[in-house]
């Protein structure tokens, strides 16, 4: 089984791509992601991007915060 996440910019397209994909024999479902698991996501995407197993003092990181 895969599966995929497809965002659309408006409401007629996802429309159209349900109707579409609800016609399509090997579908098993098709479901939309609520506001929590987009936030969810984007957490464990920024998590993952964190992780570079690379050591970074706490002053060069404060002066990069002062920067911004």
């Amino acid at each position: 089984m895969e599966s995929f996440i497809v965002t659309t910019k408006d409401k007629a397209t996802s429309m159209l791509l349900r109707k579409m994909l609800k016609a399509v024999k090997g579908v098993d479902s098709i479901s939309s992601l609520s506001k929590e698991d987009k936030e969810e996501i984007a957490l464990i995407r920024a998590i993952n991007k964190g992780h570079s197993k690379k050591y970074v003092s706490t002053e060069q990181f404060l002066k990069k915060l002062e920067q911004k």
